[in-house]
């Protein structure tokens, strides 16, 4: 984890809320943001404990994840910058009810949560686009969870390849930022299950795979399994 130091109203990477600020607003924030680069692999935030923090992701790719058992996560939901994180707890318990961890390099800006609670108290615009982003996210998270109930594993797989190569890389070809352990936690399988439908499209000539390299051979077909479900 490394920090780093600018002025917000410098920042070629303001959200949307950020961006209808003023430059007196701006400057006043500045010396309440730390900036802050993750390597793959750190925690942003841990599940249980006090957030004091509103995390704004500006480069990477972050997977939320929750405990199930001891040995088990469930991933939530891979966010791709640019995003916020922890909006859930600006009005709650301030618990965190779940992790976020860096899949790749990540740069991130943390917000205490009271600079952030004076920012929508006090400007209407900000607030607005605050609760934009909010209503964002709950329409997304409500069509992933239904995907996950009514598609079968084919569909499933398909679904999370495609999210991958056009939302995330814009490539055909790109490194899988997770394990299969990971991919199994993401989609609500078991990694057996997981690993064996991989090798189906593999031998179905679909995808080619190398370790975690995917090459995605046949887009049109995936994405008729991903309607079918």
């Amino acid at each position: 984890m490394e920090n780093k130091s600018s002025r917000c109203i410098d920042c070629p990477d303001k959200s949307c809320a950020v961006a209808v600020l003023n430059e007196k607003e701006l400057e006043w924030m500045s010396g309440k943001v730390q900036r802050v680069v993750y390597e793959k692999g750190e925690n942003l935030f841990h599940e249980g404990t006090l957030n004091g923090h509103i995390f704004y992701l500006k480069r990477g790719l972050v997977k939320l994840h929750m405990k199930v058992t001891e040995q088990k996560d469930f991933i939530l939901k891979v966010a791709t910058a640019p995003c916020f994180l922890g909006l859930s707890t600006i009005f709650g318990d301030r618990i965190n009810r779940y992790s976020a961890t860096a899949l790749e390099p990540s740069r991130v800006c943390m917000i205490d949560v009271a600079t952030f609670n004076h920012l929508i108290l006090h400007n209407g615009p900000f607030a607005y686009e605050i609760l934009a982003d909010i209503c964002k996210d709950d329409l997304s998270t409500y069509r992933r969870y239904v995907q996950l109930i009514h598609k079968q594993t084919p569909g499933r797989l398909a679904g999370v390849l495609l999210f991958f190569s056009k939302k995330v890389y814009k490539s055909d070809h790109y490194e899988l930022p997770l394990d299969r352990s990971e991919l199994a936690e993401f989609m609500g399988l078991s990694r057996e299950i997981v690993t064996r439908t991989l090798m189906q499209f593999r031998e179905d000539g679909l995808i080619d795979i190398d370790k975690k390299h995917i090459s995605i051979l046949k887009p049109m077909v995936l994405m008729d399994i991903y309607r079918a479900g």
